[in-house]
């Protein structure tokens, strides 16, 4: 099998991972599972990146083949009289002839092509990079979903422990008669719901690493090891200087406008379309004794049909160039509002984690604390303790709900500005 694996790695090395080398880059990814690492790793094997590379790399190609003149046509010819035997040398009536031609565009005409190939070339890297940019930011969305989803399966059996704690103490009293049967089966009950949860928790959690999977290109199945816990960290930059970076490197904008330039180029070439193209040729005769003959000569393509050609390229030309236009207007338009709107849901995520973490989260757990000792005394009943488990529990879920709602935005924003934002 190692043997097999081998040979089509050998084979297929630039094209295609062999289905095999997922255990052995494994070791690349490393356990704990780093971001740094994964992104690294899908920059190299993802496969949309790859194809988008490979789109690159063939526009790229293009310019230097629309620059250069077409091929040049060289014939052969013999003529003779008759059809018993070749004749030359033996009549002054058979000859050889050999001779070539070259068409020559109208100056400027290929300048225009090659000038619209770079630009698609250019186009084709800013899509390269906003493929990327994608693939990158969902890599990183769902990434935090996997590192918090490990943090809240957590949270979950820490709490599963007190609440186990807290069905003990309602059993003592149930036991000595200070208590009901009715706090011990609600105990169960929110026992039973918090395992409910788990297995929620588990199964998104095996989702999550399906996607990232899909995402490094790996089988669906491949083990992944735990997420490292993403740093805390905060958006720095103003709403008006992130529109501005992503005026200046949007690649969904600086794609549009490579469009628009091989647009204005295609204009331009159309309407140089009426202008003839040239043919140059010569011909060289031999004819055995007698004085051998050659011809030059200058040939032009007259755009004869020009009312049903030439005119209507330039009308397809033109109708291009104004779609181009507009589809650059409306990606600046689009590229604005998604600045806008990301900004917004990070910030308000922002603002509610700094709530649950400074406010929420420790004044819910001095009332479980305070509820604890009272329900201990007797001064308070189960349910009331209960309750104030369960909205300790439930912010402490939504503070890492929110953490993972501001690295999705804040991903989601990277890709669309164009470059990173933290640090």
């Amino acid at each position: 099998m190692r043997r097999t694996c081998f040979g089509v790695a050998l084979t297929v090395l630039s094209a295609v991972r062999p289905v095999c080398s997922w255990a052995a880059d494994s070791d690349a990814l490393g356990d704990p599972l780093a971001l740094a690492a994964a992104v690294a790793y899908a920059r190299q094997h993802n496969a949309e990146i790859r194809a988008a590379a490979a789109r690159w790399q063939a526009a790229t190609a293009r310019p230097a083949q629309q620059g250069a003149l077409p091929d040049p046509m060289v014939d052969v010819g013999y003529h003779d009289e008759g059809f018993d035997r070749l004749r030359l040398g033996d009549t002054d009536f058979a000859f050889l002839r050999i001779g070539a031609s070259q068409e020559i565009p109208f100056p400027g005409k290929l300048g225009l092509k090659r000038a619209i190939a770079t630009h698609d070339a250019e186009e084709a890297r800013e899509d390269y990079r906003r493929v990327e940019l994608d693939v990158i930011s969902r890599l990183k969305m769902t990434y935090a979903e996997y590192a918090h989803l490990d943090e809240e399966l957590d949270l979950l059996r820490r709490n599963r422990a007190l609440l186990e704690t807290m069905a003990r103490t309602a059993e003592a009293r149930y036991a000595v008669g200070q208590g009901i049967q009715q706090d011990v089966l609600q105990a169960q009950v929110e026992l039973s719901l918090l395992v409910d949860r788990e297995t929620t928790l588990a199964q998104r959690r095996q989702s999550q690493t399906a996607l990232l999977n899909a995402l490094l290109n790996r089988p669906a199945t491949a083990p992944i090891g735990a997420a490292e816990h993403p740093m805390q960290w905060s958006l720095t930059r103003s709403l008006d200087e992130l529109t501005s970076a992503a005026q200046a490197h949007a690649p969904a904008l600086k794609s549009a406008e490579r469009r628009v330039a091989g647009s204005e180029s295609g204009v331009q070439l159309a309407r140089r379309e009426y202008l003839p193209d040239f043919v140059v040729r010569g011909e060289y005769m031999h004819k055995s004794d007698l004085l051998p003959e050659w011809e030059v000569g200058l040939g032009i393509k007259v755009p004869l049909y020009f009312a049903s050609k030439q005119r209507a390229g330039v009308t397809e030309a033109v109708a291009t160039l104004a779609e181009a236009r507009a589809a650059r207007d409306g990606a600046a338009v689009d590229v604005a509002a998604r600045v806008r709107d990301l900004y917004a849901r990070a910030k308000a995520s922002e603002r509610l984690i700094a709530l649950y973490q400074t406010t929420v989260i420790p004044q819910a757990r001095l009332a479980l604390e305070s509820a604890t000792s009272a329900y201990q005394v007797g001064k308070i009943d189960f349910l009331t303790l209960v309750n104030s488990f369960t909205v300790m529990l439930e912010y402490e879920m939504r503070f890492h709900e929110e953490l993972t709602n501001f690295q999705k935005a804040a991903a989601e924003l990277e890709a669309v500005v164009g470059e990173p934002l933290e640090g």
